[in-house]
């Protein structure tokens, strides 16, 4: 007996002419022997409660954050690292002066610590800007520790920029993501697109070349066969079947060896 509150499931065994998605729940529901009892939901709190029991959502803190700190730890002394390249040491030397240029208004320098403006919705942040030299640990610091994960091109480069900035970041993320090590060790390669289809040379004789294909698994019959395997020749279009037990290498040879 299965009792439900879902009214319309009563009469899926009793559909006349089931089709698409219902014909195969019915088909795959044949091989059980039960029965579907209409139970109001009102009379139905036992079964509820389990599914319906509200749960407080825990309260779990952004790992980003985490990261973030650790990869700026290492950098304490990042005004003397910034002013150690030239391209961040001449824009430096220029937002010292008396007035900003107009060309370095989205920069500013805080501190001693060079920073870019980035436009966000809930108002202006400042990005660290990172001196070439070292953009290679801020890179390992935010894709290869445990608590960076190894995250994809995309995640890495929204956790990227973010927090930090310098000319090209998405272009540097993708060569470190694609040149990772462990990402290649341990990621599925991405799928190769599909070939051109190859015609098929026409058979000399009939039964010179057989398609087989199996169909399966059907709900478990009489007689204890749960596949269909069929045989197709590909001069004649002649097909034979044979129920199944199995679909494994030894059923399917000796359907092609007996028929």
């Amino acid at each position: 007996m299965v009792f439900t509150d879902h009214h319309a499931l009563c009469w899926l065994s009793s559909l006349r002419d089931p089709c698409g998605r219902l014909g195969r729940w019915a088909l795959r529901l044949q091989e059980y022997s039960y029965t579907v009892v209409y139970k109001s939901g009102r009379h139905h709190e036992d079964a509820d409660c389990l599914s319906r029991h509200p749960v407080d959502p825990a309260d779990l803190s952004e790992s980003d954050d985490a990261t973030c700190v650790l990869a700026l730890s290492a950098f304490s002394n990042i005004g003397d690292q910034q002013r150690r390249d030239p391209h961040l040491r001449d824009i430096i030397l220029r937002l010292s002066g008396p007035t900003t240029p107009p060309s370095l208004r989205m920069f500013l320098l805080q501190d001693g610590v060079l920073y870019r403006y980035s436009m966000h919705p809930d108002g202006p942040e400042l990005l660290l800007v990172i001196p070439q030299h070292i953009r290679q640990t801020v890179l390992a610091q935010l894709h290869d520790i445990p608590t960076a994960g190894h995250l994809g091109v995309s995640r890495t480069y929204d956790r990227v920029r973010r927090r930090f900035f310098w000319p090209g970041i998405y272009r540097s993320v993708c060569r470190y993501v694609a040149s990772c090590k462990s990402c290649q060790h341990r990621k599925k390669p991405a799928t190769l697109p599909a070939g051109r289809l190859q015609p098929i040379q026409i058979p000399s004789e009939p039964f010179y070349r057989v398609g087989v294909d199996l169909l399966g698994p059907f709900p478990l019959s009489a007689s204890g066969n749960k596949w269909i395997a069929v045989a197709t020749d590909y001069t004649t279009r002649y097909a034979i079947t044979r129920a199944l037990p199995t679909s494994c290498a030894t059923d399917v040879a000796d359907f092609l060896l007996d028929d």
